[in-house]
C-alpha cells in the first residue's frame, strides 16, 4: 500500500487569505458563505454544511500550526528567549529612562499644549463674536438710517429737506462701501432687510431727486417766487446740490442762463429784421436781464449750500463753477454766441434784410456803444455786428 501524505501550498496562509484582511467582517463573511453553500434560489437554509466548512478549516489550521512549531521548534524556542530578554531589557532599563524623558514632554503637554490648544479654541470663538458683533453694529447702523429715511418721507417738512438730502447721500455710500468690501468674512448685505431695502433707498432718492428738481425749475421760472424768504426754494436748492451736484447745475442753467438766453435770443432775432428797433429792444434785453441776474444774484449770495463739504454760498458755487465774475457776464456770454449765429444765418440768406443790417450796419454799433458800459460785453456784440460786413 502506497502511504497518502498531505501536501500543504508553499505559503502555509494561503487558503485563509480571506480571514487575515484588514477589513475582515465576520458577519459579511458568515454572509457571502451562505450565499455560496445554499444559492440564491434554494427554498431551504442548509447551516450544516457552512459549520463544518469552518470546522474543516479550524482543524487544518491546527494542523499547519503544529507542523510549523514541530519543524522549527529551535528557531521558535530561540526567538522567544530573545523576546524574554528584550522584554527584560525594555522593563528594567528602558522603561524608566521613557518615563523621565516622558516627564518634562507631558509637563509640556499640561503647561504650554494644551493650554495653548484652549487658547486658540477661544480665540477663535472671540473672532467669531466679534465679527457677529461687527455684522449687529453694522446692521444696527442702516437700520437706524433707514429708519430716519422713512420717518422723514412719511411727513416731508420744509426744514427736514437738506436732513433727508444727507440720510440718502449717507445710505448710499454706505451699500458702495459694503459691495466693494472685496473678501470679508462679514457683509451687512448678507441681512436680508439691508439688502432687500437697497432698492427702494434708491427708488426713494430719485422721487426726492425729482421732487428738488421740479420745485426749483419752477420757482426759478416765475419772478414771484424768486425771493429770499422763499425757504422752499432755499430748502429744495440745498437739497438738490447735495443729492447730486451735476443735477444742480444742469437744473440752474436750464432754470436761470438758458431760459433768460433764449427769450432775450428771439427778441434780438426780431431786431434784425427791423434794425430801426434795434436800439430799443437791446436796451430792454439789457434791463430785464440786468434786473433778473442782480436779483438772482442778491439771493444765491445770501443762501449757503448747508453742504458738509462745503459751506459757500450759491453764487460763489456757481460762479467757481463757470469760472466767470458774474452771472450777467455769463448770460451775455451765451447770448452773443446765439446773437452770433443768427447774424451768420441772416447774412447768408440775403435778401432784404441782409441788405437793411448793412445799410444800419454802423447805426447797430453806435447803438451797442451807447447802450453799454461794460466794455467786455460791447466788445462780444461788436464782434457778433462785424459778421454784417464780412465778405
Amino acid at each position: 500500500m502506497t502511504s497518502q501524505t498531505t501536501e500543504y501550498p508553499t505559503n502555509e496562509l494561503e487558503d485563509f487569505e480571506a480571514f487575515l484582511e484588514t477589513n475582515f467582517d465576520p458577519q459579511q463573511f458568515a454572509n457571502e458563505l451562505l450565499l455560496a453553500t445554499n444559492g440564491q434560489e434554494n427554498p431551504h437554509l442548509d447551516l450544516v454544511t457552512p459549520i463544518k466548512k469552518l470546522k474543516f478549516d479550524i482543524q487544518e489550521c491546527d494542523k499547519r500550526i503544529e507542523k510549523i512549531s514541530s519543524s522549527n521548534y529551535s528557531s521558535l524556542i530561540s526567538n522567544f528567549q530573545k523576546i524574554a530578554e528584550y522584554q527584560k531589557i525594555l522593563t528594567t532599563q528602558i522603561n524608566p529612562n521613557l518615563e523621565r524623558i516622558n516627564a518634562p514632554f507631558k509637563r509640556i503637554k499640561q503647561e504650554v499644549v494644551e493650554p495653548f490648544d484652549e487658547a486658540m479654541k477661544l480665540n477663535k470663538a472671540l473672532k467669531r463674536i466679534h465679527l457677529t458683533l461687527e455684522l449687529l453694529r453694522g446692521t444696527s447702523f442702516f437700520i437706524f438710517i433707514i429708519q430716519q429715511i422713512e420717518e422723514l418721507t412719511s411727513v416731508l417738512n420744509e426744514r427736514d429737506l437738506v436732513r433727508l438730502a444727507k440720510l440718502h447721500i449717507q445710505i448710499n455710500q454706505m451699500y458702495q462701501d459694503a459691495t466693494s468690501e472685496k473678501g470679508a468674512e462679514v457683509s451687512v448685505l448678507s441681512v436680508k432687510l439691508i439688502r432687500d431695502y437697497q432698492s427702494i433707498a434708491i427708488s426713494k432718492r430719485s422721487n426726492f431727486l425729482s421732487q428738488c428738481i421740479n420745485v426749483v425749475s419752477g420757482d426759478f421760472n416765475h419772478p414771484s417766487t424768486l425771493e429770499r424768504k422763499n425757504q422752499k426754494l432755499h430748502s429744495h436748492l440745498s437739497a438738490l446740490y447735495i443729492l447730486d451736484s451735476s443735477e444742480f447745475f444742469n437744473v440752474f442753467d436750464r432754470s436761470t442762463i438758458t431760459r433768460k438766453v433764449q427769450s432775450a435770443s428771439a427778441q434780438l432775432s426780431r431786431a434784425l429784421q427791423s434794425p430801426r428797433n434795434f436800439t430799443a429792444i437791446l436796451t430792454e434785453v439789457k434791463e430785464e436781464s440786468s434786473e433778473y441776474f442782480t436779483k438772482l444774484s442778491d439771493i444765491l449770495s445770501d443762501w449757503k449750500s448747508e453742504s458738509d463739504d462745503d459751506k459757500l454760498t450759491f453764487l460763489e458755487i456757481v460762479l467757481k463753477y463757470y469760472k466767470l465774475e458774474s452771472l450777467t457776464e455769463l448770460f451775455w456770454t451765451k447770448l452773443n454766441q446765439k446773437f452770433k449765429k443768427s447774424i451768420v444765418a441772416a447774412m447768408a440768406r440775403g435778401g432784404p434784410i441782409a441788405k437793411n443790417l448793412k445799410i444800419y450796419s454802423q447805426g447797430l454799433k453806435t447803438s451797442v456803444l451807447e447802450t453799454f458800459k461794460s466794455e467786455e460785453e460791447r466788445n462780444m456784440l461788436l464782434d457778433s455786428l462785424s459778421m454784417i460786413d464780412y465778405k
